[in-house]
């Protein structure tokens, strides 16, 4: 109930500063996942947030991070590069060059490490990220650019890899990439689908690799805790936070993602926590935890990161989940009885006031009287 009154009150924050969409979309640019024909290289935004992003309390990071931030754990991610200008991370191939920005904002949203300020980080900022290009320059993303990637990521020893681009091609050599993968030991982390726009020619999919065996679809909650954007869901998959949330882009400047890839980077993120908390566990322990202990919203099942971590073994074999009421954006209540109370309160309080302040006139003046009345005029 604690936690819920805490999102509860942020919310109510939020909304009193005219919504997260006015306080921090507006503020701050949206990452693209591509770029258009002939259009320059993604800018630093130059700005930062002023307060932690809503996804950290969300996750749960207050009582995580006294468990583990990640440490000893390398996830892969397979997007459009790193700005390693941005993001202090390791690199396969070309992928420590990043001319969109997508791919830093994913693996910030990963690792980031906490600042001095403590304002923004990511899930498992102890944790460490492996660039892979796993598209063109300007975003573009293939199912034979996709294999190539989880080649790189395979053979550079990840076993943790986010798959952050996601393709309508059911090629049989990124089928082949997958399994090659998953036989290594790697957990395959993928987005259920593209980034959230407003255009309305987006297929809604399947996508792949989130729709292939063996591999662990992603799907996006906003703040509300709602699902949005229109791919198909897919069995088996887990949601986290991933639309509207804040993360470090070009030149460590911060700006917002909305989509799949995002959430795929917070659940990339809790595996590397499960993972260096207890390092005995398979890319098959990893994803059953996760999924045996994410609760029910609004049609989907929301990741619980503590409880991923802390569950004991079932008598089945599978995770018990932690006793723990799930984290849920409560709705926000009708203010108008409450302004109206404390409009009545006031008055109340104002009315007190001034039979006091009558009360510490009248009472010496009748003291000195012996309590007679004064006398009349005439």
């Amino acid at each position: 109930m604690r936690r819920q009154l805490a999102v509860a009150c942020a919310t109510l924050t939020l909304l009193a500063n005219g919504g997260l969409a006015a306080a921090q979309d507006t503020e701050l640019p949206q990452i693209p996942q591509a770029l258009k024909p002939g259009q320059a290289c993604t800018a630093s935004s130059g700005k930062k947030v002023p307060s932690p992003p809503w996804q950290l309390p969300y996750l749960g990071v207050d009582r995580l991070w006294p468990l583990t931030t990640g440490e000893g754990v390398t996830v892969a991610v397979v997007d459009t590069g790193v700005d390693t200008a941005a993001l202090r991370t390791e690199v396969a191939g070309d992928g420590g060059t990043d001319c969109v920005g997508h791919g830093t904002v994913v693996a910030s949203l990963i690792a980031a490490p906490a600042g001095e300020d403590g304002k923004i980080a990511g899930l498992a900022p102890g944790a460490r990220v492996l660039a892979v290009r796993g598209t063109d320059k300007p975003g573009a993303a293939t199912a034979a650019s996709i294999a190539a990637a989880l080649g790189h990521a395979v053979e550079a020893g990840a076993r943790i890899i986010c798959v952050a681009v996601a393709v309508t091609e059911a090629d049989p050599a990124l089928r082949q990439a997958v399994d090659r993968a998953v036989a290594a030991g790697a957990l395959v982390v993928a987005a259920a689908g593209p980034d959230f726009t407003s255009a309305r020619d987006v297929p809604p999919g399947p996508y792949y690799p989130a729709a292939l065996p063996g591999v662990l679809p992603v799907t996006a909650i906003g703040p509300d805790g709602k699902p949005g954007g229109k791919a198909a869901p897919i069995p088996g998959s887990v949601a986290a936070p991933g639309n509207l949330v804040v993360g470090t882009g070009p030149g460590g400047g911060q700006v917002v993602g909305a989509g799949p890839a995002f959430a795929a980077a917070h659940v990339a993120a809790a595996a590397a926590l499960i993972r260096s908390y207890r390092p005995e566990a398979t890319a098959a322990d990893l994803a059953r935890r996760l999924r045996d202990t994410a609760y029910p919203q609004a049609g989907v099942s929301v990741i619980d990161p503590l409880a991923a971590m802390t569950s004991v073994a079932a008598p089945g074999g599978g995770p018990a989940p932690a006793r723990r009421e799930p984290v849920a954006v409560a709705p926000i209540p009708d203010l108008e009885p409450t302004r109206q109370a404390a409009l009545l309160l006031a008055a109340g309080v104002a009315l007190v006031a001034a039979l006091l302040g009558a009360a510490a006139v009248v009472v010496p003046r009748g003291r000195r009287r012996g309590w007679r009345a004064g006398s009349r005029e005439s």
